[in-house]
């Protein structure tokens, strides 16, 4: 049971990944892109989070966070329940608030709200595989789906959706 809660906690932080929960004022640059249709760019400032200490460390497991949903989203069409194995044991071990290097005490309380929401939502996935029914694993996929989502929406405001896979 220790196992499970821990687990839990660590895929749930993987959902809060890009933000430090603070309000902050950007001051957002326009530029023109077409003269002749009077269409104009916003161009956001990059956002910075001072929680994550290897922010290029976290980046790259966030991108084979992507990639691993990208081929269990596959895997689960296919209904290559070894193939899913594989896959949602490694989602299991991925952890947001681990990937950021930094102590839970100092990480905003909704980042790691939404990575205990991913983990839970990543348990429920690998409940829906082990019963081989592809309509409860698509189900709960795309809570995985929607937990990464949300937590993208607040702290990653430039990728909000991981919709790119589907």
């Amino acid at each position: 049971m220790k196992k499970f809660v821990i687990v839990t906690i660590s895929i749930c932080m993987l959902a809060g990944i890009w933000g430090c929960g603070k309000k902050e004022t950007e001051k957002v640059e326009k530029g023109t892109v077409s003269a002749e249709k009077k269409q104009t760019e916003i161009k956001l400032p990059e956002v910075k989070h001072e929680f994550i200490k290897n922010e290029q460390g976290f980046i790259v497991h966030m991108k084979d966070i992507k990639v691993l949903l990208k081929h269990l989203s596959a895997s689960i069409n296919q209904q290559d329940w070894e193939a899913i194995k594989q896959d949602t044991k490694k989602l299991k071990d991925a952890s947001p608030v681990v990937f950021t290097g930094a102590n839970k005490d100092a990480l905003p309380v909704e980042f790691i709200n939404l990575d205990v929401k991913f983990h839970l939502s990543a348990l429920e996935l690998i409940g829906a595989c082990q019963e081989r029914n592809k309509d409860k694993a698509t189900a709960a996929f795309f809570k995985v789906v929607n937990s990464c989502d949300e937590c993208h929406v607040k702290f990653n405001p430039k990728e909000a959706s991981t919709s790119w896979f589907q």
